[in-house]
């Protein structure tokens, strides 16, 4: 019996890149949740709301660079000017 942990799983980039956006939609949410937090007096917030964003923004870069495709009008962070 193979190791649980070694085992893998086929999905279509299809729905890779549809898990693509939602890491994006969970990115733009915690945004505007972090505009309403106020960090002196709602540090625990703040800090659940910032590990959700970085852990949505590591997916989502693991899965482009597995063949994921970026969501048409989607602008890199450093450009979204």
């Amino acid at each position: 019996m193979s190791d649980p942990a070694e085992e893998t799983i086929t999905i279509s980039l299809a729905q890779a890149s549809a898990w693509v956006e939602n890491c994006i939609r969970i990115n733009h949410l915690q945004t505007l949740l972090q505009r309403e937090l106020d960090p002196r007096k709602e540090l625990r917030a703040v800090d659940l709301s910032e590990r959700a964003r970085v852990r949505a923004w590591n997916m989502f870069n693991e899965m482009i660079k597995a063949g994921a495709k970026k969501p048409e009008k989607y602008m890199e962070p450093e450009s979204a000017e």
